[in-house]
């Protein structure tokens, strides 16, 4: 896996649906490019370039690592 994937990440519940919000976008934005490059995409691989886009955002630490979190129950 990656090294952006973070699997130990905590999760702040006061971020949690702030998080959920910009992992959905994220997810859609993926897709999105996944499909305009008519590729297939596995669960693993899907976690490991939302864990990369998270880390190269300009989100705050705590929001990071909350992102980090609900994109590891995916």
């Amino acid at each position: 896996m990656g090294k952006s994937l973070k699997l130990d990440a905590k999760i702040t519940p006061e971020r949690v649906d702030e998080a959920l919000e910009i992992r959905d976008r994220l997810i859609i934005e993926l897709l999105v490019r996944v499909l305009d490059e008519q590729l297939v995409i596995e669960r693993p691989i899907l976690r490991e370039r939302l864990a990369n886009l998270v880390e190269l955002a300009d989100y705050d630490i705590e929001l990071k690592e909350t992102l980090h979190g609900v994109i590891n129950k995916l």
